[in-house]
């Protein structure tokens, strides 16, 4: 299978999440991924969707033409854009009509539609593409000591009539790659719900306490961290962790989070600072030194 991929940022991760590409970069070519850069791509919509669809729906079917030029898959770390992405094929798709209006505004740039790119998310690349067995190999720092809960993001497994990265009812691949890894994971509550990261900019202080009551279940079933693959679940449960002691008064709402891609980096033998875990604000050093690193 063909590990070579136009490598799509979006716009939340080189803003405001830069340990994810960080950690993108340095991980995905030890596991013999060749990452190529996507000139001239820009935010796929994804924040207007509730605002203007039409111009959503632009905005993610100009990144698939510019990915044609390429003729290369798009890698999607975010859930956001994947979900956008993925939801304007499959829209245009069904409505040809739509489908043209759109292909004539993008001949403004000399661009066509063919609406064939294919679109991988992180999870999909690491799971399927390369494989738990591949990642297992070359693990040299087991996570044996660490119980790791896999908080997928919503957008991952919904909505569920386009192909999403991860099962609705059963996500399982983190799981698969945390154990990959020599980790501990298991079920929790509300392990395929909503982060909260969606209601922020109406209502701040009920999407703090929904994020503030996953930091809590985490706790209560004893995990030593969470690992995400969502920018937007990462700003919740890693950078709102101050405000949610703050606002439910409860000190010990604090736990190590993690992107994926940094979890199997420490993995693989990376140090920290290739990963950019300094920019994490959660307390990540508690697991540093569980693994000794």
């Amino acid at each position: 299978m063909n590990k070579k991929f136009l490598l799509y940022l979006g716009c939340t991760i080189p803003t405001k999440q830069y340990a994810y590409e960080v950690s993108a970069r340095a991980v995905l070519p030890k596991l013999g991924v060749e990452l190529v850069e996507f000139e001239g791509a820009t935010c796929c919509g994804f924040p207007l969707k509730g605002i203007n669809k039409n111009a959503w729906i632009y905005m993610s079917a100009r990144i698939l033409a510019l990915a044609e030029q390429y003729g290369l898959p798009v890698l999607a770390l975010c859930n956001g854009c994947d979900v956008s992405l993925r939801e304007t094929i499959f829209i245009l798709n069904k409505h040809p009509g739509l489908k043209d209006e759109i292909s004539k505004m993008l001949e403004e740039e000399e661009l066509e539609l063919k609406n064939n790119t294919r679109v991988v998310h992180t999870i999909e690349l690491l799971h399927d593409t390369i494989g738990v067995k591949k990642i297992k190999s070359l693990v040299v720092k087991p996570l044996t000591t660490l119980k790791i809960a896999s908080y997928p993001g919503c957008h991952a497994i919904r909505p569920t009539e386009i192909p999403r990265p991860e099962n609705a009812k059963n996500p399982v691949k983190i799981d698969n790659i945390i154990k990959a890894l020599g980790g501990e994971t298991e079920d929790y509550p509300d392990k395929s719900g909503c982060c909260g990261a969606t209601m922020l900019p109406y209502d701040a202080e009920n999407a703090i306490r929904i994020s503030a009551g996953k930091i809590r279940t985490l706790k209560d079933y004893g995990f030593d961290a969470v690992v995400t693959s969502c920018p937007y679940c990462m700003e919740m449960l890693d950078a709102k962790q101050e405000i949610a002691k703050s606002l439910l008064e409860d000190e010990e709402l604090s736990i190590p989070v993690l992107y994926l891609t940094q979890l199997v980096g420490l993995a693989i033998g990376l140090k920290p600072g290739e990963l950019g875990l300094d920019l994490n604000m959660s307390p990540v050093e508690d697991i540093l030194e569980k693994i000794e690193v």
